[in-house]
């Protein structure tokens, strides 16, 4: 049996060295100020068509996109934790 394979997001960002924060103070730390999020909380569909990869709130909004800005239904190419 053969797994689906889904694409990968290629790095469009060139690397960079690191650079300290020096704004953000201990007690926003400990606030507590991000937490984690699951894929119901936090749904993320991204197309990926070449030279694309937007973020959509749900499958049909991809779909949408790709049929307005692609000109295309085609299901493939879609990255997501959602699935």
């Amino acid at each position: 049996m053969s797994q689906l394979q889904h694409p990968k997001l290629p790095s469009i960002l060139p690397s960079a060295a690191a650079v300290q924060d020096v704004d953000t103070t201990s007690a926003q730390v400990e606030s507590g100020m991000a937490r984690i999020t699951n894929p119901a909380e936090t749904p993320i569909f991204i197309c990926a068509m070449p030279d694309c990869n937007r973020l959509f709130p749900s499958r049909e909004r991809v779909m949408a996109h790709r049929k307005r800005d692609h000109d295309t239904e085609d299901r493939d190419d879609i990255i997501t934790w959602n699935e």
